[in-house]
């Protein structure tokens, strides 16, 4: 498959979705092991306009604008909802095994709407780019209006831009961004204000499993091997995590389970218990770059990780306790 930039699971179906950059998306039933949908979104361009914009790399990076970046299910109006280059949201229904559009508009003009986050009970989409300031709120029961504007810093130059967007799973009302200057920044989907919480510079933050009332957060920086574990309250490094010799380049942590999952730069996943932090199962699964990752919920079976490699999908079985942790001795190193 083309590059793929993006993935999201369907909560109750066994489905996935994948956006490429070569402006199309697939969802995948990965229980049959087969394509149930496939939309083109936007044509690529001809390969005179692709060489104009690798040219114009040169002077300013902007991300090729017929791309998809983010795509996101919104399972209560069996929805689709993809963010592409051109600061596009587009709106499909797939109740009738096809994708049927059903709204399109300009969210970010003239930037890719790089990262997606669907409230779980309101009509409420988040929206950003990694090469504007602004995160957005729209409500999609008031025919998606914007409700909210964030504005994470005064827009100087692309680095400025917001990396990802998380919301909160004990307080869903509440998300955490991810900017390219000034770290970690917390917000309330109610009001209008940020507030810088951790000092970056951050690749990506997710909110970290507790069963206590605590407040944490795991994050990767950008010039560090290894992934963070922070206590947001007091705004200081409780953990850090590594695997002797390999550089970190993706971290994600299940919303509900003590289950941490990194990605090493070798194209090897690794499973934690984060109650624990003990490193309980290594995977290579192919030297591709990790583009993103997904816990996939199923009910009939046991809880699944989808990750997406630059060219491939692989999906993993997560049996947890895992028994056999020979594999991981010897390689796991912690400081408090």
């Amino acid at each position: 498959m083309n590059l793929v930039t993006s993935i999201d699971a369907h909560p109750t179906k066994p489905w996935i979705v994948t956006g490429h950059e070569r402006g199309n998306v697939s969802i995948w039933d990965y229980q049959k092991k087969e394509t149930v949908m496939k939309l083109q979104v936007n044509e690529v361009p001809d390969k005179t306009t692709l060489m104009l914009h690798a040219l114009s790399q040169r002077i300013k990076v902007r991300p090729p604008r017929h791309s998809v970046f983010s795509v996101k299910f919104i399972a209560e109006r069996k929805w689709l909802v993809v963010g592409d280059g051109r600061g596009y949201i587009y709106v499909y229904d797939y109740t009738n095994t096809e994708l049927h559009m059903v709204n399109k508009f300009r969210a970010h003009d003239k930037k890719s709407v790089s990262s997606l986050a669907a409230h779980p009970t309101e009509p409420y989409l988040l929206s950003s780019s990694t090469i504007g300031t602004n995160i957005k709120a729209w409500d999609w029961s008031k025919n998606w209006k914007k409700f909210q504007n964030f504005d994470t810093k005064p827009e100087i130059a692309y680095y400025n831009g917001v990396r990802s967007v998380k919301l909160n799973p004990r307080d869903t009302n509440t998300f955490a961004c991810v900017t390219f200057c000034d770290g970690v920044k917390v917000g309330n989907i109610k009001t209008s204000s940020l507030k810088t919480t951790l000092k970056g510079p951050f690749i990506m933050a997710d909110y970290f499993f507790t069963r206590s009332h605590q407040h944490l957060m795991v994050t990767l920086r950008l010039k560090s091997d290894n992934p963070e574990k922070w206590d947001l309250k007091t705004q200081k490094v409780v953990h850090t995590l590594s695997v002797s010799g390999h550089k970190t380049t993706w971290v994600a942590c299940h919303p509900k389970l003590p289950i941490l999952v990194t990605v090493l730069d070798d194209g090897t996943v690794c499973l934690w218990d984060a109650s624990t932090y003990r490193l309980e199962k290594m995977v290579h699964i192919t030297d591709s770059k990790c583009r993103d990752l997904v816990f996939v919920p199923d009910t009939n079976g046991p809880l699944r990780l989808a990750i997406a490699f630059e060219t491939r999908i692989a999906f993993m079985d997560v049996n947890w306790p895992i028994a056999n942790t020979s594999n991981a001795s010897g390689l796991i190193m912690g400081t408090n």
